[in-house]
């Protein structure tokens, strides 16, 4: 079997056109034609080339990290960061397939619902201590009761449908009683109520990475909090981390399993929140990969360093549906018929980004024919100034409500002037509506989203795997990361269904997502506006630096540099 999860590499012109024919398969096709399958890997994704000497590369980054707990961390910095000093059973490499990591080999039953996978030899924890099979088994347990208080990862004890979740999930059940066991120190055992065909996309991800149950225990509350605070495992360790400065910096692990194969010997993350800035650092060499955005886009487009790709995020505007007035569907639908988002991709953001009519994301996911699930999509709420007003003046004689407030990180340049603009044309376009802008750090907001307080929120969302559900799951009535506090029994009874019933049936499971994503859309929930573009500059001499659209950007044990 060779699984294959994300896109290759190529320009978002030559993407969009090819609509996603060289997107994902089902991985559930794959596990069915296979039967009892197996796969090993003696030796190791290696990078072309690599040695142990070399310079260090330098990325310029738009934020600082903010959480170095493998489930406490939600944005994608700390998550590189994590996912590159602990690995995981799986990595990504830079076509983004999915390679074995800390995973030497595994089986799959006949059924598909037993994985049996067997660590490396010779594992260890960078304080010398062997790494065994329990260590992910508590990292998992951890993650399924909210340790730390954190539950913004315990859906994926869900989505990976680990036998007893949801028992274990609602209390009702012991965590020892989770589909997880480690019947010796080198073997897991992962027991699945139904068919999963993106299991191993998630295990690459961050909140699967394994923690030592000692050294928890024994930190307790400064768990993760500084570099000395953790444990690593991975290519690289922490070597520099301060939460409030503005440099990062990982360093090549001596101990990991396949050192020789780490070309680089070190990557320093520069915070630099000003894109101007960054790409002078880039210019005078302080940095050798940073992303563009707004006109510097158009500036670079023809320089021999510059890519365009499919970005990794939506934005859209989250629409509290609890609050009185934003429950309105006439409302919300008077909103999404009043955003240009043409005129926001080509005259306020000018980086690549392209408009988005439905929940997902170009270059999330393919059927086995290669139909993106993005562009096949119906595309709802194209622009139309009528319908906008029609539905406006529907909304005006169900609900008093007149006045909303957007909020939006204050650390996004480009947050503020696409709200800006937002705030303007809409404002005009729906007479008597007054749009309130209020910015706020992101730390900030996403405590206001976990909390439900707010009422509009200018919000980015990406795939954490390679499947509409990493969309579509958050709009499910008791979904943890459900902000828009929504609940449609249609939804949540189809989407159940694609999950369990058909999950092993391609062709079932592609129709029920996309009914999903039909609903949701219809009823505007949750407004998307564009999907951003990622135009970036790379040193020449630096090569396998990637923005994978799922999961963890980069795994720099793939890059090298001249």
């Amino acid at each position: 079997m060779n699984f294959k999860f994300g896109i290759p590499t190529i320009s978002r012109k030559e993407f969009l056109k090819g609509a996603g024919a060289t997107g994902l398969a089902f991985m559930a096709a794959s596990l069915a034609a296979c039967g009892s399958s197996s796969k090993s890997d003696a030796g190791s994704g290696s990078a072309p080339g690599a040695t142990s000497a070399g310079t260090g590369v330098n990325i310029a980054v738009a934020g600082a990290a903010i959480a170095l707990d493998p489930i406490v961390a939600g944005d994608s910095i700390s998550m590189c960061i994590i996912s590159n000093v602990c690995e995981g059973l799986f990595v990504k490499d830079e076509n983004a397939e999915i390679q074995n990591g800390l995973c030497k080999e595994y089986t799959v039953s006949d059924d598909q619902l037993t994985f049996t996978l067997t660590l490396r030899d010779g594992l260890k924890w960078s304080n010398g201590d062997d790494l065994v099979a329990d260590d992910f088994i508590y990292a998992w347990q951890r993650n399924a009761v909210a340790d730390n208080g954190a539950a913004d990862f315990q859906y994926q004890i869900e989505m990976a449908a680990i036998k007893n979740y949801a028992a274990v999930l609602a209390g009702k059940a012991d965590v020892s009683e989770l589909g997880i066991s480690a019947p010796d120190k080198k073997t897991i055992v992962i027991e699945v109520e139904h068919p999963v065909p993106f299991l191993f996309d998630i295990l690459a991800f961050t909140p699967w990475a394994p923690v030592q149950k000692a050294f928890r225990e024994e930190k307790g509350a400064d768990f993760a909090l500084t570099k000395d605070d953790m444990l690593y495992c991975g290519p690289f360790t922490l070597t520099e981390y301060e939460s409030s400065c503005n440099q990062f910096t990982i360093t090549k692990n001596p101990d990991y399993w396949d050192a020789e194969n780490v070309a680089i010997p070190s990557v320093t993350f520069k915070v630099i929140t000003d894109t101007q800035q960054a790409v002078m650092s880039y210019e005078q060499g302080d940095v050798d990969y940073v992303e563009l955005t707004g006109d510097l886009v158009f500036q670079y487009e023809n320089d021999s360093a510059f890519t365009d790709t499919p970005g990794i995020f939506n934005y859209y505007l989250m629409i509290n549906t609890k609050k009185k007035g934003l429950d309105n569907q006439n409302f919300r639908m008077a909103l999404a018929y009043a955003l240009n988002r043409d005129d926001i991709c080509d005259s306020i953001l000018k980086d690549g980004s392209t408009p988005v009519n439905q929940m997902c994301m170009v270059g999330l996911f393919a059927n086995e024919a290669g139909k993106d699930f993005a562009t096949a999509s119906p595309q709802l709420y194209v622009y139309d100034e009528e319908k906008a007003k029609e539905a406006w003046k529907q909304a005006k004689q169900e609900t008093d409500l007149r006045e909303i407030t957007i909020i939006y990180d204050e650390e996004k340049e480009f947050a503020k002037t696409t709200c800006a603009y937002i705030q303007d044309t809409v404002q005009k376009l729906l007479e008597g509506l007054t749009i309130n802008l209020q910015s706020t750090p992101k730390k900030n907001r996403l405590d206001l989203e976990g909390k439900r307080d707010y009422e509009v929120i200018f919000h980015a969302w990406g795939p954490d795997y390679s499947d509409p559900t990493a969309i579509l799951a958050m709009y499910r009535s008791d979904h943890p990361s459900n902000y828009s506090n929504w609940a449609d029994d249609e939804f949540d009874s189809t989407y159940d269904t694609a999950n369990t019933t058909d999950a092993g049936n391609a062709d079932a499971r592609w129709d029920e997502l996309m009914r999903c994503n039909e609903i949701c859309t219809e009823k505007a929930v949750c407004i998307p506006i564009y999907q951003t573009g990622l135009a970036a500059l790379t040193n020449a001499s630096t090569h396998g630096i990637t923005a994978h659209i799922t999961g963890i950007p980069c795994y720099y044990k793939f890059v090298t540099k001249s």
